[in-house]
């Protein structure tokens, strides 16, 4: 969904996102020009998070969002932003089930379990912390009735259906981002954002320094942010400003200004992993940083 036209006397730049709370919130002062164009001419895109980490598998976008685990597979043409990252400080998605089911976590190893998508990092990091089992990729709006309906054994929610599938009528099994911080005293780095490397040092450093402005616009102008944000998300109908307020202080903060070292080290992690259990290629993740982690 292209959300605006553009201006052709400037550089046309696309940014994607996906549709949840704090994506829709990091893009919001850069969509509605509450900070500087610069020289640029942006056009906004929204889709579905694996949607995302498929097209930028075809160099669809100049500036992506993107699951933290896709990386390694676009490693060629784009370099991983310090910024605007989604990390998971001892919390992240939820390993649900049917109501009633005596499943415990330890049973899910080799059961059918719906994921929202085979590159995504909830998924890497599933199998690393009790796989393998069988993953059935699917819209993650989709998971909550393939649970019910009993197509699939278990399923990870994602974005705001996380917080508290109990009132979508599911039983929580566990949390992933507090699983992985028990055994690796890590963060888990959920999504983040890619940029083309073509664009070259000056320009990523320009368009970095814009992306950046924008999420501390939306920090220091919180509530109003987070109204925008609410209305905007796809999971809006399980959402009021309260929830969006959590949310938000959950994904949006500090963490999403830079880099630290502990989220630099969850996302090695995660690409060994990944590595190791044959859905990634190796991965330096020093190597592949646009030079704007600024403190």
């Amino acid at each position: 969904m292209n959300l605006n036209a553009t201006d052709k006397s400037k550089r046309k730049i696309s940014i994607a996102y996906s549709p949840d709370t704090d994506d829709a919130f990091m893009v919001l002062a850069l969509r509605e020009k509450n900070v500087d164009w610069d020289d640029f001419d942006f056009e906004f895109f929204i889709a579905d998070i694996q949607e995302l980490n498929d097209a930028a598998k075809n160099q669809r976008y100049d500036i992506t969002a993107i699951s933290v685990g896709a990386y390694p597979l676009i490693k060629e043409d784009y370099l991983l932003m310090p910024i605007g990252a989604s990390i998971g400080d001892q919390f992240g998605p939820a390993v649900v089930v049917k109501p009633g089911s005596d499943f415990k976590i330890s049973d899910l190893r080799g059961r059918r379990i719906a994921v929202p998508g085979l590159t995504t990092t909830a998924h890497i990091a599933a199998q690393s912390l009790f796989g393998p089992f069988e993953a059935i990729p699917m819209h993650f709006m989709e998971i909550r009735d393939a649970v019910l309906n009993k197509k699939v054994d278990a399923g990870i929610l994602i974005h705001e259906l996380q917080m508290d599938p109990n009132t979508a009528g599911l039983q929580k099994l566990g949390d992933l981002g507090s699983m992985w911080y028990t055994k690796h005293n890590l963060p888990l780095p959920l999504g983040a954002n890619a940029i083309k490397r073509n664009f070259g040092q000056d320009t990523i450093q320009k368009l970095s320094d814009i992306y950046l402005r924008s999420i501390e616009f939306g920090l220091k102008n919180r509530r109003e942010t987070i109204r925008s944000a609410v209305t905007s998300a796809i999971a809006k109908g399980s959402l009021d400003l309260e929830k969006g307020d959590k949310y938000i202080s959950m994904y949006v903060n500090e963490r999403s200004l830079r880099f630290h070292d502990d989220v630099i080290r969850g996302i090695q992690l995660i690409y060994e992993h990944g590595f190791d259990r044959g859905f990634l290629p190796q991965v330096d993740v020093h190597n592949n940083l646009s030079s704007v982690n600024k403190e």
